[in-house]
């Protein structure tokens, strides 16, 4: 049966150009950060890699809570600074020199064991166990940056839909530089990976749904990307409502009921087929969703009779968290972008958000979905950590990485929001040129703020024994790292020459074969 598919004006060569520029710029910068970050000097890294090296030994998936960190790996992290990386040790070394495990439990059981199977592939593939234990490392870095390849052109795709509007898509591509905390997560070793990049390809299928792709395909692919991200970790279960809500709500007045619920039903039996054995098999062995990793680790503290958790301290700490977490806070959480361009960030957003993404649009009914995976995700954060205060008086578990599931949504959302703000041409290329520079010289700082916290003692400056410590210890060495930056200054250079000759040339009239406004035939194309 033919759909009405509304899309937006066909791709340009220059628009072409400048989203594969500015793809080759974020593989690069991605490349570059997984090169800065010192061996596991992201959050949880070790316990990641550690997670797939007992994979790739041969070792099982205990239950949460009953899996201990190898010896090895211990090992490893006493190598991190004190050894250069061309002396550090093989894994067949340290295995002979430290046997066994060691007495601290590695969270990571209790997500699914999805991810790190993957990787103990890849790790097997190398033949890491004769290599030194950070070529392994780093090649579960580049396995994570692979997977994060598609992002660009995810979120280009996505908000073009939308918004029918080629020139604020590449601008919704470069919010992907605005977020230095993105570089860094996607570029350690993390089931955070997969899981940004299922998010986004989930976002772009729902995208199609609600502006008029009806096609089965689409339901049965929803489904599948579904399955996918909830057999990676439990931070994809918020997919679910959102798909079944954007299956229900798509093809209002053009789909009955009946076939709006039928798309929902096939997308959910494909997510219950796929998607579902982790989540049963805890419910039957352990009586929860998702048994907490950690709970060994922590002791039940309850307050005295004259004390109780106290809520406002609880949101301060959330917000202050969250916040910086989300832009930029390196290393183990010790190295945060300064707070005030973090809160203002974000008050920006959330106000622009709240202000103008849900005025009467034919894109507010997409925003209003889209916000479902973010508020869902934040809410059972909340929740969760909220919990665990109550009963510890310790506020952890705050993580700003865990909203990039629904990255490519929100940059939707603020789009949808822009563009009800700035209704003149004038005011949108305004704002379009402020942000070119102004996005990627956050991304930029972000950059400075880990260097100088990894390598200069947080102090600013930059100095020959930063640069020699940095040389030292990364594990592509010298040469190697020089010839990553330049590639990516030369990539970045390529990217701001597409990005302006596409976003400044003169708009044709209408009907013409380059001019971005959309003809009515090609707002009403068939399927």
């Amino acid at each position: 049966m033919a759909t009405e598919v509304v899309g937006a004006p066909p791709v340009t060569r220059g628009e072409r150009r400048a989203v594969i520029a500015l793809t080759a710029a974020f593989a690069l910068l991605l490349t570059l950060w997984a090169c800065l970050t010192p061996m596991f000097s992201a959050p949880d890294e070790a316990a990641h890699y550690d997670a797939a090296e007992q994979l790739a030994l041969g070792k099982g998936w205990p239950a949460p809570g009953h899996m201990d960190l190898l010896a090895i790996t211990y090992a490893e992290q006493q190598q991190i600074s004190s050894v250069a990386a061309a002396n550090r040790g093989t894994v067949a070394e340290l295995t002979a020199e430290n046997p066994g495990n060691h007495d601290f439990v590695n969270q990571m059981t209790q997500h699914p064991p999805t991810y790190y199977g993957v990787g103990a592939l890849v790790l097997k593939a190398i033949g890491f166990f004769h290599l030194r234990w950070d070529v392994g490392v780093m090649a579960l870095r580049m396995l994570d940056v692979v997977m994060l390849l598609p992002l660009p052109f995810l979120t280009w795709a996505t908000v073009r839909r939308v918004t029918r509007s080629p020139r604020t898509a590449i601008v919704g591509v470069l919010a992907l530089f605005a977020v230095p905390q993105l570089a860094q997560i996607g570029s350690s070793v993390t089931n955070d990976a997969p899981v940004i990049v299922l998010g986004a390809v989930i976002a772009w299928l729902a995208a199609r749904a609600l502006t008029g792709d009806h096609r089965w395909r689409i339901a049965v692919w929803l489904g599948v990307a579904v399955a996918a991200v909830c057999s990676v970790k439990g931070t994809g279960l918020p997919t679910v409502p959102f798909v079944a809500v954007a299956l229900l709500v798509a093809g209002h007045g053009q789909l009955s009921w009946g076939a709006r619920i039928g798309r929902t039903a096939v997308a959910g039996a494909i997510v219950a087929a796929l998607g579902s054995w982790w989540w049963i098999r805890n419910l039957l062995l352990f009586g929860a969703l998702q048994p907490d990793g950690v709970s060994a680790l922590r002791q039940d503290k309850p307050w005295g009779r004259e004390t109780s958790a106290n809520f406002g301290d609880f949101v301060n700490v959330e917000w202050d968290r969250l916040s910086a977490s989300f832009w930029g806070q390196f290393g183990a959480l010790r190295y945060p972008m300064t707070q005030v361009l973090t809160d203002s960030l974000t008050v920006i957003a959330l106000a622009v958000i709240v202000g103008w993404a849900f005025r009467r649009s034919s894109n507010r009914t997409a925003a209003l979905v889209m916000l479902i995976t973010p508020v869902i995700t934040v809410a059972s954060q909340l929740q969760n950590n909220f919990s665990a205060y109550d009963s510890t008086q310790i506020i952890a578990g705050a993580q700003g990485r865990y909203l990039f599931i629904s990255l490519v949504p929100l940059i939707v959302v603020s789009a949808v929001a822009w563009r009800n703000l700035l209704t003149s041409t004038a005011d949108r290329d305004r704002f379009g040129r402020v942000v070119r520079w102004a996005f990627p010289i956050i991304g930029v700082y972000g950059f400075t703020v880990a260097y100088r916290g990894f390598y200069e003692n947080t102090h600013l400056q930059v100095t020959m024994q930063g640069l020699g410590r940095l040389a030292n210890l990364t594990a592509v060495g010298r040469v190697g790292f020089a010839t990553i930056a330049v590639l990516l200054i030369a990539a970045a250079v390529w990217a701001a020459l597409e990005v302006r000759r596409y976003t400044t040339r003169r708009v044709l009239p209408v009907g013409s074969s380059t001019d971005p406004t959309p003809t009515a035939t090609q707002r009403n194309q068939t399927t």
